[in-house]
């Protein structure tokens, strides 16, 4: 791996889709067509507010980075950027109450998913070092903090319960979820700089580095090396605006934590480092020459000493809220607002317009501006059969129509199936 490739994975590969943090529409309602349902859902999501789709897949697929492409994420870099990535995909079971014999039905659900998050923010310099070099800099500093990133995956068995009519139409509902922690390593640095002389004749790294990793010895990413658990709740309530019917929703989820275990690394170090390159006085003399100084287990050792022990970290949790108002019977205007916490992403707020093309097909179009990339369009289709739904959302619209100005891109689909019918 290159050095350019290294350092970007430290500030890359980063979800945050919308439509996957929201309560499953099917174990909030209840279906007259049977007592069971059965689902499978999975949605993956990349987006940033710098890193570019043409450059993103290209570094990827390890293409030829041209100059434009470089010149592109450049020209997009603040202060401070994000980039977001999530993969999640499961399967879940609800079963249904029959609401002819119950005023307060419930619906009883069991899922069990796997979640897996990267998300960084990173300031300028820490991508033109990497990708341009430090020639650059000579004379100059580079200021490669603030810059955090972290990676966790995990998987979950959650089980909970919905009421559907609370009273007067409104609807509780709340989860509990078991979670085993797979892998997870996060990196701070509050404070770090790179000088180069003028000359270039040494290089000047300060920094103060903290750095958790997960049990790197289990020998499987599949090991489970970390235990927790979370919580979810929702809330949802009709309202009217003159002769217009709605409901408003909020909703909590992954609420929660994983205790990483014993064998875990822990890295925390303030230090400066100088390096003043290797003389040589006699090309003859470089077979005899030693590295052994710059190895990585001694720079490791002196520089960024670890020690092991557990430690507890937060999940990625989602905040939510949501109106849906029925401007006529075949069109709904959907506002909301969530947040993701604990995953360097920005609040998101969108606007959706929900079209009924007829009794089993549904669309929509959203824009919403905030997450890890700023702008985003995107829509989704659900076709209704008998006894199945077939839902896809495709996510970051402008990303994939111009991947050398934005970065982005997502979908998510899910299908479920009901049987058993009521007696």
């Amino acid at each position: 791996m290159t050095i350019s490739k290294l350092c970007f994975s430290l500030i890359t590969f980063t979800i945050y889709n919308i439509a996957g943090a929201q309560w499953n529409e099917d174990i909030l309602n209840n279906h007259s067509a049977g007592k069971y349902m059965v689902g499978i859902s999975a949605d993956g999501d990349f987006s940033s507010s710098a890193i570019t789709n043409s450059f993103a897949y290209n570094w990827l697929t390890g293409n030829y980075l041209s100059g434009g492409q470089k010149q592109q994420v450049t020209s997009l870099l603040e202060p401070q950027n994000l980039m977001g990535y999530a993969l999640n995909y499961g399967i879940y079971m609800v079963l249904y109450n029959d609401t002819s014999k119950s005023k307060k039905a419930f619906n009883f659900f069991i899922s069990l998913r796997h979640k897996s998050y990267l998300n960084a923010s990173f300031t300028p310099d820490d991508f033109e070092v990497p990708f341009y070099g430090n020639a650059g800099y000579a004379g100059r500093t580079a200021q490669l903090s603030p810059f955090h990133f972290e990676n966790i995956s995990y998987q979950q068995l959650e089980a909970g319960l919905v009421c559907t009519n609370f009273g007067r139409g409104a609807q509780f509902g709340f989860g509990v979820s078991v979670l085993a922690g797979q892998q997870f390593m996060a990196m701070n640095l509050p404070s770090a700089t790179l000088y180069t002389a003028p000359t270039g004749e040494s290089i000047t790294f300060n920094s103060n580095a903290q750095l958790l990793q997960s049990d790197t010895a289990a020998g499987s990413q599949n090991a489970i090396n970390g235990i927790g658990g979370s919580l979810d709740f929702y809330l949802r309530a009709p309202y009217k605006i003159g002769e217009k019917a709605g409901t408003i929703a909020l909703s909590v989820s992954d609420l929660g934590f994983i205790w990483w275990n014993n064998k875990s690394l822990q890295y925390r170090k303030d230090t400066s480092y100088t390096f003043n390159g290797v003389t040589i006085n006699n090309l003859n003399q470089l077979q005899n020459l030693s590295f052994h100084t710059l190895s990585k287990d001694s720079l490791q050792s002196k520089y960024l000493p670890y020690s092991k022990g557990g430690f507890l970290s937060t999940i990625p949790s989602m905040f939510n809220i949501k109106s849906v108002t029925d401007l006529s019977p075949k069109f709904h205007l959907i506002l909301g607002f969530c947040n993701l916490f604990n995953a360097n992403s920005d609040s998101y707020g969108y606007v959706q317009g929900e079209f009924l093309l007829s009794d089993t097909w549904t669309t929509a179009l959203e824009a919403g501006y905030g997450g890890y990339a700023g702008l985003n369009f995107a829509a989704y289709l659900t076709k209704q059969f008998a006894r199945s739904k077939l839902s896809i959302i495709i996510n970051r619209l402008q990303g994939l129509a111009l991947p050398g100005q934005f970065g982005g891109a997502g979908i998510y689909t899910s299908y479920s199936y009901i049987f058993d019918k009521w007696k």
